[in-house]
């Protein structure tokens, strides 16, 4: 005897026996209603066992009453309407109550597994929330995960800074790894999708057992499912098992990223210890360096023009990187935080400080001035915004041609200064454009990469903002500096 057969027969055998208990009662005693003892029977059997058995015992009951106690006794003819309403009746009465102890006992039986489902999931969210290893909870998960019915595999893949990663559930092969980055990319599951909180199989060939992926906030569930041998509660579970395996992926990644800012964070502190010290290092010898200089070029030393002309060009050089040496410096000091100097200065007298300490290096190249008239003062640190101008306009000298021209403009609006730096070389990459800010980022080999970077930071420091853009002309560097304070209020 199979097991689903099982309730059927005890459903027939306790008919029988409910019959005989009707029978014995009759013969010593008149008792009206004994039919009422087959709901009883109907009744237990759809509260054990379900709709179908209590049915079949509704059924049976109905005929066996029928038989042994419906005048005449001995067949299955009705004789009176009375009767035969008495035998609709019983039947009626057992089918309703066996319909209504058969719900009762789906309803039971759902809420059961529902509550086992969530006793499940709390223990394993509790045991992976309290892993110290992320991993570790990963594989409790993907083990809880192929116990299911009709699941035999859950990996998942964490997407880490563009590389896809195998985490937990096996080794995933290299074209699965593929599939699982193109999914994670294009935010697009692939065999499977989740609905009303259950995942649902999108294959179009029933027999296909190729793997399916989901892509989560972080990484990608790789899953193998069964699509004729997966019970529906145990597909709620795998959602919510996808749902938790997405949580843990994201704790994983803010832990990660936590981890690479702390990183950062270290470069960066040694990196402003070494530019500091090294600024401090070599400002004194290029400071002798170039007092030597101009000692030896004065008349009195009594060299020929050309030996003059060779130290000049030496003199350049050492200006040159005593300018690099100082943004050194400026940087440094900017990232530890040390504040502007902020007074208030006619920003004309600042480009032409600019220019003047410059000239040794544009050499006599056509400077165009754009400065509207009268503008009113900028409250700024004049050495650092100083310094900002210095840069933009050596750049623009570098890259200029040789008969190029470079345009210093500036105008104003009712609260900022507006200001830009021009020139007549070749444009900027529109992916460089937002580049050529970065420290130790140059276009060319021999650039330091620093004079752009600090002066954005000089700008922000300033409330100020500062981009690049190609112009008809030619690249062109814009910024904005705020205005002193009874300036603005005028």
């Amino acid at each position: 005897m199979t097991r689903r057969a099982a309730p059927y027969v005890v459903a027939i055998a306790g008919a029988v026996v409910v019959t005989i208990a009707i029978g014995l009662v009759s013969m010593r005693f008149e008792v009206p209603g004994l039919s009422a003892l087959y709901l009883l029977l109907v009744l237990w059997l759809g509260a054990t066992w379900g709709r179908g058995p209590a049915v079949a015992g509704s059924v049976a009951a109905f005929l066996l009453y029928d038989y042994f106690f419906v005048p005449p006794v001995g067949t299955f003819a009705v004789r009176g309407q009375t009767e035969l309403l008495e035998l609709v009746v019983l039947l009626a009465v057992a089918l309703v109550t066996g319909q209504l102890a058969g719900s009762l006992r789906r309803t039971q039986s759902a809420a059961e597994a529902l509550a086992a489902d969530e006793r499940a999931m709390y223990e394993l969210a509790t045991a992976a929330l309290r892993s110290p290893e992320v991993t570790v909870a990963l594989g409790l998960l993907s083990e809880r995960a192929v116990r299911l019915q009709g699941v035999s595999r859950f990996a998942l893949v964490a997407m880490d800074f563009g590389s896809a990663i195998p985490l937990a559930g096996g080794d995933v092969s290299a074209d699965e790894l593929r599939q699982a980055a193109w999914s994670y990319e294009n935010k697009h599951p692939i065999g499977v999708a989740l609905s009303d909180g259950a995942v649902r199989l999108m294959r179009t060939s029933p027999e296909s057992k190729e793997p399916a992926y989901v892509p989560l906030v972080s990484g990608v569930a790789v899953m193998t499912i069964d699509p004729g041998g997966s019970d529906p509660g145990d597909l709620r579970m795998l959602a919510a098992l996808v749902g938790l395996a997405d949580l843990l992926l994201d704790r994983r990644r803010a832990v990660l990223e936590a981890e690479r800012a702390r990183g950062f964070e270290a470069s960066d502190r040694l990196k402003a210890a070494i530019l500091s010290s090294l600024s401090h290092e070599l400002k004194s010898p290029i400071a002798s360096l170039r007092a030597g200089l101009t000692a030896l070029m004065a008349p009195q030393a009594g060299l020929q023009a050309e030996q003059r002309e060779l130290l000049g060009d030496m003199d350049n050089q050492a200006s040159r990187l005593d300018r690099l040496v100082g943004d050194m410096l400026a940087l440094s000091r900017l990232e530890a935080g040390v504040e502007l100097e902020r007074e208030p200065h006619q920003f004309e007298d600042l480009v032409g400080t600019a220019l003047h300490q410059l000239r040794p290096v544009l050499k006599g190249r056509e400077v165009t001035l754009e400065i509207a008239d009268d503008l009113p003062p900028v409250e700024v640190d004049e050495l650092q915004v100083g310094r900002v101008l210095t840069n933009l306009i050596e750049n623009a000298n570098e890259w200029a041609p040789a008969d190029g021209r470079i345009t210093v403009g500036a105008s104003t609006n009712e609260e900022r200064l507006t200001a830009w730096v021009e020139n007549d070389g070749p444009a900027i990459a529109p992916t460089d454009l937002e580049r050529v800010f970065e420290t130790f980022w140059s276009r060319r080999a021999r650039g330091s990469g620093l004079g752009l970077a600090i002066s954005k930071r000089v700008v922000e420091a300033h409330g100020g903002t500062i981009r690049a853009e190609n112009r008809r002309r030619g690249p062109r560097f814009t910024f904005t500096l705020p205005l002193a304070r009874i300036a603005a209020t005028r």
